[in-house]
């Protein structure tokens, strides 16, 4: 396909005083620039443009102009490194409920955003309401004093945190942003950066100056989909709390912000 195909002058002259636009808006552009526009044809002007870096990808359908002065948005998919102990529990719990709903992942996968490094590691294990008594038993009968369930804040400090690794388990929160790596069906990065923060009591130790690290160098490094953290956060009731820790707290420029303008 070539420049002239993609209507490349005409594309710049639409959006080019535009920080972000929707892929609704491409749509309409090339409605009205091709008279043979489909479906087909819009996926390749899509890929034309993306392959030629003339655009770039900012969140779920939303696209910002490539020039020289932008910098692009991170695209690289944040896939957590479980240890073998996370695998071998995950398998544990398959075997033993295989219609069980959960999540499960480790705090350790957090420490790559961190300035200072905890020596501790808890494994999460998020299951449905009314299966989270079972599973803590079973997982109980196995590891004896290592496991908790729905621990508040007196407990984590007393019980968990002195210890070197422990499971918790909680209630899974429905419409959770999740995935599955390596067969194990564990959260996405912006749930567990939601969950950091509207949890202080099970999270404690990730507060703070830590808090800001982790959020700043999440956003930095990896592509965060702002509609899925706020989606989320709204199911925890705490998106307007978190947007305002974003905004006055870290150096995240949230392009929510400028797609509320569109």
């Amino acid at each position: 396909m070539t420049d002239i195909d993609l209507y490349i002058p005409e594309l710049i002259s639409t959006f080019s005083d535009r920080r972000f636009f929707h892929k609704a808006d491409l749509v309409n552009f090339y409605r009205s620039q091709s008279t043979r526009y489909s479906e087909n044809a819009f996926r390749r002007f899509l890929y034309g443009l993306e392959k030629r870096g003339l655009i770039q990808p900012v969140d779920a359908g939303v696209y910002t102009l490539s020039n020289e002065q932008s910098t692009p948005r991170p695209q690289k998919k944040f896939i957590p490194a479980f240890s073998p102990e996370l695998s071998a529990r995950n398998e544990s719990i398959r075997t033993a409920f295989p219609y069980l709903i959960y999540l499960l992942w480790e705090t350790k996968i957090l420490h790559e955003f961190m300035l200072h490094q905890p020596g501790k590691n808890q494994i999460i294990l998020e299951t449905e309401k009314v299966a989270a008594e079972s599973v803590f038993n079973f997982l109980s009968s196995q590891e004896e004093g290592k496991v908790f369930l729905q621990p508040d804040r007196t407990e984590v400090e007393r019980y968990i945190m002195p210890k070197i690794d422990s499971v918790i388990v909680l209630d899974l929160i429905t419409q959770s942003p999740r995935q599955k790596v390596n067969e194990i069906p564990c959260p996405k990065l912006e749930k567990i950066l939601v969950d950091i923060f509207a949890d202080t009591s099970m999270f404690y130790i990730f507060q703070g100056q830590e808090l800001v690290n982790i959020f700043e160098t999440a956003f930095h490094t990896y592509r965060i989909s702002e509609k899925t953290l706020f989606r989320y956060a709204g199911r925890r009731k705490v998106s307007p709390k978190i947007r305002t820790f974003i905004n006055q707290q870290t150096n995240i420029h949230l392009i929510q912000q400028d797609l509320e303008t569109l």
